[in-house]
């Protein structure tokens, strides 16, 4: 079954403007998200004092970026679960689902005992709850994108797809500004009695809201008109997600595009949003001035984010992309060495200049993955893909950047590692069919 000229027409010609309401859904949980996961890298510190204490800072550090990474690890179980309720049940439906989990996870991770309270409960706690999470963060992300994107028309999809993917450096953003914040106007002290609960209090209270919103959503033109021309064809409900055969091989070959390209881009961008906990681990710039140089370069990243995706509308995601990953195949090294100078304005200038590259590829990238799937299979097979990548690659990046520079005595050594993920992220680039200029199937 293919979605015909006329359903397509009609969407092309009453999609001029996507609602409001829309777009604030989408983004509002991704905004969760991300926003807790910055918090739980920003104060990654002192999650290892309290949660996993050694008599070495290095060690307990490098277990929470662990501990951090597992929540990954159930990033594409997830994916695949509720990537097939989306496909199935809606994408309304998936994405209400998506923030209970979330919210809940964040509420309670801000509850939790600690390790001098409760002993080996307490870390054993923290990594289930972040396991939990992983599961709703697998779906997230890519279920927002897909039904923001589902609203707008051809031609101004990329905006859209700047906007969904901006809506995760705001996350980080308001995250890591919160813990800031608390770090500089708290004594250490309290920081580590009370003080680093309060962001993921805060969580729970945004995913009520975001709750709230969602439930008053409406279903996605695109998956309404794919709904409809399964009860005209009368097929039934349980092959909804099976694919044309005219789709199967593409489908495949594009999932398998999707799980390459995000290997050096979620490289480049876990590794900008954990400059924090690496700054201050490895080169030792108190925690305060390195999560202060970390907030300025979102900021100025955000915007970017947005015009980037707005040009692909015009020039298409692939020369964009393909563009941003070259510098940083040439460029990670100095940049690197400048983040790792050891001075605030030397950390400052190489995370602007990192960032401005991010936004130039990661503007772009929700759209293009979404138009390489049909609308039947887009919600599994886009979440899918992804999710695998980030989670072998994007949830471990904190850990491996940190342990190569601790490890080799090289402040600089996670540059090879980055630059090597750029390569192979341009590799399958090449190979995209950029389809910026088509109408969604």
């Amino acid at each position: 079954m293919k979605l015909g000229t006329s359903a397509r027409q009609t969407r092309t010609d009453t999609s001029h403007r996507v609602p409001g309401k829309v777009t604030t859904a989408a983004v509002l949980g991704t905004v969760l998200e991300w926003y807790d996961f910055a918090i739980y890298g920003a104060m990654a510190a002192v999650i290892g004092r309290l949660f996993f204490p050694t008599d070495d800072p290095t060690v307990s550090l490098l277990v929470a970026l662990a501990s951090y990474a597992v929540g990954f690890v159930c990033r594409p179980l997830g994916a695949i679960f509720l990537g097939r309720l989306g496909d199935r049940a809606g994408r309304r439906s998936m994405l209400a689902l998506t923030m209970v989990i979330v919210g809940v996870s964040s509420l309670l991770i801000g509850l939790l005992p600690t390790y001098a309270s409760v002993g080996l409960l307490a870390p054993a706690l923290l990594v289930a709850l972040r396991m939990i999470q992983g599961l709703a963060v697998g779906a997230e992300w890519t279920g927002g994108a897909t039904y923001l994107l589902e609203h707008a028309r051809t031609g101004r999809r990329g905006l859209f797809s700047g906007i969904v993917q901006a809506s995760t450096v705001t996350g980080f953003l308001f995250g890591t500004g919160i813990a800031t914040v608390i770090v500089r106007v708290i004594p250490e002290q309290t920081v580590d009695a009370w003080g680093w609960r309060v962001p993921f209090l805060v969580g729970g209270v945004v995913a009520a809201i975001g709750l709230f919103v969602r439930l008053k959503l409406d279903e996605s033109p695109a998956y309404r008109e794919f709904g409809e021309g399964v009860r005209s064809n009368q097929q039934s409900t349980n092959d909804v997600p099976a694919a044309d055969d005219e789709w199967r091989t593409p489908t495949r070959r594009n999932w398998l595009l999707v799980l390459g390209i995000v290997f050096g881009v979620t490289l480049y961008g876990y590794t900008a949003t954990s400059f924090p906990a690496f700054l201050a681990g490895v080169d030792a710039l108190p925690l305060a001035d390195a999560l202060t140089t970390n907030v300025v370069a979102l900021l100025i990243e955000v915007p970017l984010i947005i015009a980037a995706g707005a040009l692909s509308d015009r020039v298409g995601r692939k020369k964009l992309m393909m563009g941003a990953m070259a510098l940083f195949a040439l460029g990670t090294y100095p940049v690197f060495a400048l983040v790792a100078s050891g001075t605030i304005a030397g950390a400052l200038l190489g995370q602007v200049v990192f960032v401005v590259l991010f936004a130039t590829v990661s503007g772009p990238m929700a759209a293009m993955f979404i138009e390489l799937f049909p609308t039947r299979v887009r919600s599994t097979a886009f979440s899918s893909s992804y999710n695998i990548g980030v989670a072998v690659f994007g949830g471990t990046a904190p850990f491996v950047n940190t342990f190569l520079a601790t490890s080799t005595g090289v402040d600089v050594a996670p540059a090879f590692y980055l630059t090597f993920g750029a390569l192979i992220s341009l590799a399958f680039l090449s190979r995209v069919r950029d389809r910026h200029d088509q109408e969604l199937r």
